[in-house]
């Protein structure tokens, strides 16, 4: 059971220390469609290339939504359970600040789910 708390408190404090020091990113609602873009340029696809590519693209996505639509509430319930375990750890002041931090990162996954036009 120590190593995991411990595990688990290397990842708060790593997650928390990379939060510090790197700055956040605003989030950029151009990067799929640039990055298909450069694929396009890159490999100089031809029209019915792009199409299918960009076909493809799509239907992976969907793919993906189903299957993490599956997914989601098992992640979700580990996600919380490490909360809870960590939280159990800080003293009233760190579960404050980690409560801060949640509530600042969920923030920030709204706003991207948004630029993107997805539903959460």
């Amino acid at each position: 059971m120590f190593l995991l708390g411990a595990f688990l408190m290397g990842g708060a404090v790593g997650f928390a220390a990379e939060r510090v020091v790197t700055p956040p990113s605003a989030p950029r609602v151009t990067d799929e469609r640039a990055m298909l873009d450069e694929l396009h340029r890159e490999l100089a696809l031809n029209t019915d290339q792009r199409q299918l590519v960009d076909s493809v693209w799509e239907w992976r996505k969907g793919r993906s939504r189903e299957i993490m639509r599956i997914v989601r509430p098992a992640l979700d319930s580990l996600r919380d359970s490490a909360r809870v375990l960590m939280m159990n750890t800080f003293d009233s002041t760190q579960v404050a600040g980690f409560r801060r931090l949640l509530e600042r990162n969920q923030r920030v996954a709204d706003s991207t789910a948004r630029a993107r036009g997805e539903v959460r």
